[in-house]
């Protein structure tokens, strides 16, 4: 399938975390009654037992969607500061994190599932990156009658979001580990710290732009640099930000 370049970014969300259950595949429907199934394991609707049809798009095409829950590892500090602030807030709820992949049927009449959906199981490490559509919000209420909102990320990889399965040394590098203050605030940098940080974004630069220039003598030409290459490089745009800040 044809992916369209993303020339600009205005919105991006990207989490990683691990998945809470299997991905649930949805790919037939009920004409009676409205209900979607996976066609692993029903033939036909097992409300009004209609022969069960096509999922499609809106332009009619036939589709597969496979839906996952991922929670995002923050670890049991950080967590538990979330959820005091969520309590604090007036009409606060707790988000869940929800996902659809999506296949559709290709030119040979055949519908397959969503690319990776059968290594989407429960405890899988995943990251997911969504670029210039926003994620969509409902709310619910969990089995103890608490609301609760849902956050969907709709991954539509052949508009320039990426869906990947993470190793386990790949998920741990997604961990940054930076000093905080008792409030859980960022706490600041010393020059050492800033001056590593500076070094190492350099390198990465220097790596893609394939060669070695001499490094810059102050700290601001430095950023300088950086910010020139980054401006004119296709790359994350959460490391764009970062390279920036």
């Amino acid at each position: 399938m044809e992916t369209k370049e993303k020339r600009s970014v205005n919105y991006a969300f990207k989490i990683a975390g691990y998945l809470g259950h299997d991905n649930k595949l949805f790919d037939r429907t009920c004409a009676g009654c409205g209900g979607m199934y996976s066609s692993r394991t029903q033939s036909t609707c097992p409300k009004c037992s209609q022969p069960l049809t096509y999922i499609t798009s809106v332009d009619g095409k036939p589709m597969a969607m496979s839906e996952g829950t991922i929670y995002p590892a923050f670890g049991p500090k950080q967590e538990q500061r979330d959820i005091d602030t969520i309590t604090q807030r007036k009409n606060g709820m707790a988000p869940t994190y929800r996902f659809k992949l999506f296949e559709f049927m290709d030119e040979h009449g055949v519908l397959t599932p969503p690319q990776f959906h059968d290594e989407c199981r429960k405890g899988a490490k995943v990251e997911i990156v969504i670029m210039n559509h926003q994620l969509v919000p409902s709310w619910f209420k969990a089995k103890d009658g608490t609301p609760k909102v849902e956050l969907m990320s709709l991954v539509f990889t052949n508009y320039g979001d990426t869906f990947k399965i993470l190793s386990a040394a790949q998920y741990a590098s997604r961990t940054v580990s930076h000093g905080v203050n008792p409030d859980g605030s960022p706490a600041d940098m010393g020059n050492e710290e800033a001056n590593a940080k500076i070094a190492a974004l350099q390198a990465e630069l220097n790596a893609l732009k394939g060669v070695q220039p001499p490094a810059p003598e102050t700290n601001e030409e430095q950023l300088d640099a950086a910010a020139a290459v980054v401006d004119n490089t296709t790359i994350d745009p959460f490391e764009k930000a970062n390279a920036s800040s």
